[in-house]
């Protein structure tokens, strides 16, 4: 592709970012506690000899490592960056084909990438990069703001301010579940690594998911619009295909509801990549 077309699709795709690195490393983490003998021993071997987006030796060797580097492709034309997101509309049912055009859209990507992983017969690099894509993008499809749009790139156009706590810089809807909310989930200061509780949160993301169902990938997208649509977008002044004018101010109470949706999204998300590769890496 020339270098001109790759820029203007970039500039034309939606933001690709679902969570930041510390709710991915978080997801990874839980999974990486939760793999089977035969999994983790899998997971090692398409792990050995892993390259950088620049063909280097990353060095990387678990799931929690390897959960940002489909991230890191963004501005390449590696990146694939509807492959991130379902944005199914937030005030209409529509068939999935109207917003997940020639199949590039999250929920139909992550079953083609799952193929991939469990194909013996496909080369190593091939696999290796299938697997990363499926931890990156099984954590995409638990964020809401994923899986919903209100003509507003998922909350990207939506200006906000969080009652009570400092940002840098001006943020946004989208920008505030990846991060802002995420920190509040997990109790802590730190928006790059997941938090020192990271144990016990994998025992109960295996609870929670005995609870809640392994689910299928449409499932998993079907549950993150529901969310979008009952919670991440019920903010002051919500207007149907029209992003608001002015700053909305999330208040304490709906930072308290997403935050306990979105430790719940991760906490689902890392049991239910770990259940996967437990399947797929027998």
């Amino acid at each position: 592709m020339p270098v001109a077309a790759v820029l203007v699709s970039l500039l034309l795709a939606p933001a690709a970012f679902a969570w930041g690195p510390q709710g991915h490393r978080t997801i990874g983490a839980i999974a990486d506690r939760l793999l089977t003998p035969a999994a983790h021993a899998a997971v090692a071997q398409l792990l050995a000899g892993d390259l950088d987006k620049f063909g280097a030796p990353s060095g990387r060797t678990t799931l929690e490592a390897v959960s940002v580097w489909a991230d890191e492709l963004t501005g390449t034309p590696a990146a694939h960056a509807r492959w991130h997101y379902d944005d199914a509309p937030v005030c209409a049912t529509v068939p999935k084909t109207r917003y997940c055009r020639d199949g590039e859209c999250n929920s139909e990507q992550l079953p083609r990438l799952i193929g991939v992983l469990a194909d013996t017969r496909a080369s190593h690099a091939e696999r290796n990069e299938a697997l990363k894509w499926v931890v990156h993008l099984v954590g995409d499809l638990h964020q809401p703001l994923h899986a919903a749009d209100n003509d507003d790139r998922g909350g990207n156009l939506v200006q906000v301010a969080l009652w009570g706590v400092r940002t840098r810089g001006r943020e946004n809807l989208h920008r505030a579940w990846d991060s802002d909310l995420v920190k509040l989930a997990l109790q802590t200061r730190n928006a790059q690594q997941p938090p020192a509780s990271i144990e016990a949160l994998a025992v109960e993301a295996r609870g929670l998911v005995q609870e809640a169902g392994q689910g299928t990938v449409d499932d998993w997208a079907a549950q993150s619009t529901h969310l979008a649509r009952n919670v991440a977008y019920r903010y002051p002044g919500f207007a149907c295909d029209t992003p608001p004018a002015s700053i909305v101010v999330l208040d304490v109470p709906y930072q308290q509801d997403a935050a306990d949706i979105i430790r719940e999204r991760l906490l689902l998300a890392g049991a239910r990549l770990a259940n996967l590769l437990n399947a797929t890496l027998r």
